[in-house]
């Protein structure tokens, strides 16, 4: 992005910090974040650390006023962000939480597909977490038993994106290997009238995927990348990214361009998220982990 540039960076481990600084052209490496913060004046600060360490960081930077982007969660348990979000509020401090899905440039030509339709009667969405795999990663307890926040919220909150604020619900957990849970399943009902699925079966292949149901059209994104959609023929059409959904990750350039324009305006537009707007998703997934 021509208009902004990356003026400092730390991490815990300071050679992870010195590598991507040299790699990315980033002008000063510190060795503690209160060191960046007096070094380089920063207008906004990016905090991409562990999922388990989120939420400390965070706690020590809302405090400074600075402008945030603070990876998902933000906090581990919807406590944590509540936390967060309150302490955001006395101090003033804008902050972006990162759902870079919601920027997925496929789902808003989808919508609008929807919307164009007669809007939207119905939403499934799939978030299968082929969970054997990350255990083989030895990830610590505390992440893998807060799972469903830390990273299911990002098919959960597919739920609030497509349909809406969620008005009545019914959920249903089993624990196979999990104590917390790794089989869910729910059905629900938005403000907007339209109704609900979602289903999670941890140990099972089948990946995340979401359909929306419209008056003589459906849209499937399967897996969330790509899209189609299908007429009242049952004629499949391609649904198209954006350029730069093709040439970065998907949904990270519009996330970042959010971001930006938050620093300096001082709004979050839509679809962007702050610690209020994910808590509801947290405490959406809270529902499901204690069905």
């Amino acid at each position: 992005m021509d208009d902004v540039r990356a003026v400092g960076i730390t991490s815990r481990t300071l050679s992870k910090a010195e590598s991507l600084a040299n790699t990315f052209q980033i002008e000063q490496v510190y060795d503690t974040v209160d060191h960046l913060l007096k070094g380089c004046a920063p207008d906004g600060i990016m905090v991409l650390v562990s999922a388990n360490q989120i939420y400390d960081v965070a706690l020590n930077l809302i405090p400074t006023g600075i402008p945030l982007f603070l990876e998902k969660p933000p906090g581990l348990i919807p406590e944590q962000t509540k936390a967060l979000t309150g302490l955001a509020n006395n101090h003033g401090t804008k902050n972006m939480v990162g759902f870079n899905r919601r920027y997925y440039s496929i789902f808003h030509k989808g919508i609008e597909l929807i919307n164009q339709n007669g809007g939207l009667l119905g939403v499934a969405v799939e978030g299968h977490e082929r969970f054997w795999k990350i255990v083989d990663r030895d990830i610590p307890n505390e992440i893998r038993k807060n799972w469903i926040y830390a990273n299911s919220t990002h098919t959960i909150d597919l739920l609030r994106l497509f349909g809406g604020e969620v008005e009545q619900i019914n959920a249903l957990k089993k624990s196979v290997k999990e104590q917390n849970g790794d089989q869910f399943a729910a059905s629900m009902k938005f403000a907007s009238g339209a109704i609900g699925t979602y289903t999670s079966h941890w140990f099972s292949p089948g990946g995340w995927n979401a359909t929306l149901f419209g008056d003589g059209v459906t849209v499937k994104f399967k897996p969330l990348e790509t899209g189609i959609w299908i007429d009242s023929d049952l004629k499949e059409h391609e649904i198209v990214p954006d350029d730069v959904d093709v040439e970065f990750k998907p949904g990270f350039y519009r996330q970042m361009e959010g971001f930006i324009n938050m620093v300096k305006t001082d709004i979050l537009e839509s679809p962007g998220m702050d610690l209020a707007e994910a808590l509801k998703t947290m405490e959406l997934a809270q529902t499901f982990a204690r069905a």
